[in-house]
């Protein structure tokens, strides 16, 4: 019972993954053709501007498929919470660093 509840949670992970990403492309799609489109969405990723890539995804899903902002914003909160949290341990990590001392 346990394998059916993992392998069910990785696709809905995938299918979660694949409908977050189709829409944050079609949001950039919808403004510049899609080769600067895949440009662009793979720049955001590589230089790692995460922040951007909910507000795609939430203005595809909502300008683009026509979704209720609601549903458009459920579908951007999950990977939101994850991208704050992620700042949130880089910043207090920075704050909490341990100074270095000279000498011995």
């Amino acid at each position: 019972m346990r394998e059916i509840i993992s392998i069910t949670a990785i696709i809905v992970a995938f299918l979660y993954f694949v409908a977050f990403g189709a829409t944050a492309f079609m949001a950039l799609d919808s403004q510049i053709h899609w080769a600067l489109a895949f440009i662009a969405l793979t720049a955001t990723i590589l230089l790692r501007l995460w922040p951007l890539l909910p507000v795609f995804a939430y203005i595809g899903a909502h300008n683009v498929l026509g979704w209720p902002w609601w549903l458009a914003l459920l579908l951007a909160l999950p990977i939101s919470l994850y991208i704050v949290s992620h700042y949130w341990t880089r910043a207090t990590d920075f704050f909490r660093r341990p100074l270095n001392k000279q000498g011995a």
